[in-house]
């Protein structure tokens, strides 16, 4: 369905269109001033062989001008066809994709230093009767997945002009379950089993993977203080603070993470928790050509990560059973109705 465009319409996209435009000056700035104080020196002083970068020069600033002036172009398009697109329907699934771009530069000069810079770029990302569409971070922050959400959308440009949630999920959730979930997860709701075989091989992953990880922070942080102690410098650690700090954390750290878990083996006890799912959240990352996801259930009770083969198995509003470690920070698995999906295997 289409609509004409509203005057709040028409001033959200000429704000977009002058915001474009200003980019066209700080390219003509950029360029005039790369040509007045290095091209126009070196055309000076290779007498005419310059004019081969002068070209090339000037092929890069029509390719930058070139792609500006169509990003105006989708603007002013949406603002001469005056119509919109307008939908409605059941939010399905969003998603916040993260690009990151690892570049290496390089510094003149005979001691000539490489360092590596990384940009970070986030793109959000609804979909909606099975069609995908770009968003701003406020409308993903706002909306939740299983919403009725009605919006309307500039044809060329995708911009989102205005949207309005009909019906949320996520507030028949929090309705219709204790008000204690919003501030203290009330003990009602957490009682105790047996922990099984396959419960035990779970959380013994959990710990050997959080010991590990702190055993290499405690192997680098060590390292220069044994160093030290091997010269008989040891007098020079106060020049390494906070390094020593760090290591007595972390030390402390495993120490606690080994008692929890030996604490809940012999106990034999786990945590099970009745929760409702409130939102859905999936995310990509790209770095340079390699690419990674990520699937997170957002609960009454905490964030849960889940794998990408069960995250379609769960729907906003459903409600849950989460099986935790009783002594642990270790979700173990997750079950719906009559059955279980292991977490940490």
């Amino acid at each position: 369905m289409q609509k004409q465009l509203t005057q709040t319409d028409r001033k959200k996209l000429k704000g977009k269109l002058w915001f474009t435009s200003s980019f066209i000056l700080i390219v003509i700035a950029f360029f005039y001033g790369m040509y007045h104080f290095i091209v126009r020196d070196a055309l000076q002083k290779t007498d005419g062989f310059g004019t081969v970068p002068l070209v090339i020069f000037g092929i890069f600033g029509l390719i930058f001008l070139g792609i500006v002036g169509y990003m105006m172009s989708i603007f002013i398009k949406d603002l001469k066809a005056d119509v919109k697109n307008c939908y409605e329907g059941v939010i399905e699934d969003k998603k916040l994709h993260i690009k990151k771009t690892t570049s290496n530069t390089s510094s003149s000069g005979s001691r000539g230093r490489r360092s590596n810079r990384t940009s970070t770029k986030r793109y959000f990302y609804m979909t909606v009767n099975g069609e995908e569409h770009k968003i701003e971070y406020p409308v993903y922050a706002s909306i939740k997945v299983g919403d009725t959400i009605y919006f309307e959308v500039a044809p060329n440009s995708k911009t989102i002009l205005s949207y309005k949630i009909l019906e949320s999920e996520a507030v028949k959730v929090v309705r219709n379950t204790p008000k204690l979930h919003r501030n203290e997860y009330p003990n009602s709701r957490i009682r105790q089993a047996p922990l099984t075989r396959e419960d035990q091989e779970n959380m013994y992953g959990f710990y050997t993977v959080a010991l590990r990880k702190r055993l290499t922070i405690i192997a680098f942080m060590a390292f220069p203080i044994l160093g030290l102690m091997y010269v008989d410098l040891l007098g020079l650690i106060v020049f390494l603070f906070p390094i020593p700090i760090i290591l007595i954390y972390q030390l402390y750290k495993v120490s606690t993470l080994y008692v929890n878990y030996k604490k809940t083996i012999n106990n034999g006890r786990k945590d099970v928790i009745e929760t409702h799912i409130t939102d859905k959240l999936f995310t990509t990352i790209s770095n340079n050509g390699r690419k990674s996801s990520t699937y997170k259930l957002v609960t009454t009770y905490k964030t849960i990560a889940v794998p990408e083969t069960i995250y379609g198995n769960f729907n906003t509003g459903d409600e849950i059973v989460v099986h935790k470690a009783s002594h642990l920070p270790a979700v173990m698995g997750i079950s719906i109705l009559d059955t279980y999906y292991p977490l940490t295997t």
